[in-house]
């Protein structure tokens, strides 16, 4: 029985490969990770205001910010409260 060992040229073949495969990898998540970061850096941030400047009012039970003209009006106790669906007023009436 003989043992069959791999040529030298061989051997290099397959580690310049396997060099070309990790160089190509590591470039590939270098430039994701820069396209990453500029995306992020390039989004703005949340608006206070809608593009037509209208104010943004928060539900009080949820949390959500809606437009205040499409925010589900409730005076509860004499306080003007802004709501985004009426299960949130409905619920906050219930809770309350």
């Amino acid at each position: 029985m003989s043992i069959v060992l791999p040529r030298i040229g061989d051997c290099m073949s397959l580690l310049r490969v396997l060099q070309f495969l990790l160089l190509f990898w590591l470039f590939y998540n270098l430039v994701k990770a820069v396209g990453n970061l500029l995306r992020r850096s390039a989004s703005p941030p949340e608006p206070e205001k809608t593009r037509d400047g209208e104010e943004m009012v928060q539900d009080p039970y949820c949390g959500t910010y809606v437009p205040r003209s499409l925010a589900v009006k409730k005076v509860i106790e004499g306080q003007t409260l802004y709501f985004c669906s009426e299960e949130c007023r409905d619920a906050y009436r219930h809770s309350h």
